[in-house]
């Protein structure tokens, strides 16, 4: 079974016959995923033969399609489970029948009901891609966020430690019943890590200022981690760097 590499790309594939919906989806996906491939396909037999030749982490079904119809694709691959990696997010609305129940509870499946609600579909991507990110065994993950997100909140107890690859966090605290913003992460920053730092609860809550790409390292394999990557231990330490000269100009 191929494993898909979700750290170095990320791979779609629409299947429609409606071509403006496909250049539609393609904007879309390009706006907010980086290092995005994306094929197309216009009937389902195709679909079936480009997954057995390269495998997408998420495939977009339109709800109409000649030959093999979408709702038989999925049925196949989820019957078949040949690739239990794959995200499938089918435009249609929900059926009334009790079809692919679990596959909905998991996050294999969901259904976009309104193709013109871009933070819905946003929000659908980044349940597809983290989906598949908690199958890779690597000690670390990929996490995507869409604007708007929590990644944590203040008092909460930390599991993990992460890294800004793309976008922008706020984190906020309150103070005398006001939520005030304390301070940006940027790309190459860690966040998260003082918990591990000082076993101390949040000290924050980080919200997602853009759409935003980050790893996580869970604590528990946390030092392990930075010793086999020096470049994670050196933006660990300009980070830390960072905020003490903030700290100092307060």
């Amino acid at each position: 079974m191929p494993v898909l590499d979700l750290e170095n790309k990320r791979v779609f594939l629409i299947a429609s016959q409606n071509q403006t919906l496909v250049t539609a989806l393609s904007s879309k996906i390009n706006q907010h995923i980086a290092d995005s491939t994306i094929f197309t396909s216009r009937d389902g037999s195709d679909v079936l033969f480009k997954i057995d030749n390269a495998p997408p982490h998420i495939l977009i079904l339109d709800k109409e399609l000649p030959k093999i119809d979408s709702v038989e694709v999925a049925q196949r691959l989820v019957t078949q489970d040949k690739y239990p990696q794959i995200s499938i997010i089918m435009i249609s609305h929900i059926p009334d029948t009790e079809r692919f129940v679990d596959e909905v509870v998991t996050g294999k499946i969901q259904y976009l009901t309104d193709i013109d609600d871009d933070i819905k579909f946003q929000q659908m991507i980044a349940r597809g891609l983290n989906r598949l990110a908690d199958s890779q065994n690597l000690g670390y993950k990929i996490l995507f966020l869409v604007k708007g997100d929590t990644l944590f909140k203040e008092g909460e107890l930390g599991k993990s430690a992460y890294i800004v690859k793309s976008g922008e966090m706020k984190a906020t605290k309150k103070q005398n019943d006001q939520i005030t913003i304390i301070g940006k992460i940027q790309p190459g920053e860690f966040v998260g890590e003082m918990s591990h730092i000082n076993n101390e609860p949040r000290f924050a809550t980080v919200i997602a200022s853009h759409d935003c790409e980050l790893i996580e390292i869970p604590f528990g394999v946390l030092d392990f981690v930075l010793f086999t990557k020096p470049a994670w231990a050196k933006a660990l330490v300009m980070t830390l760097s960072k905020r003490l000269r903030n700290a100092f100009k307060q």
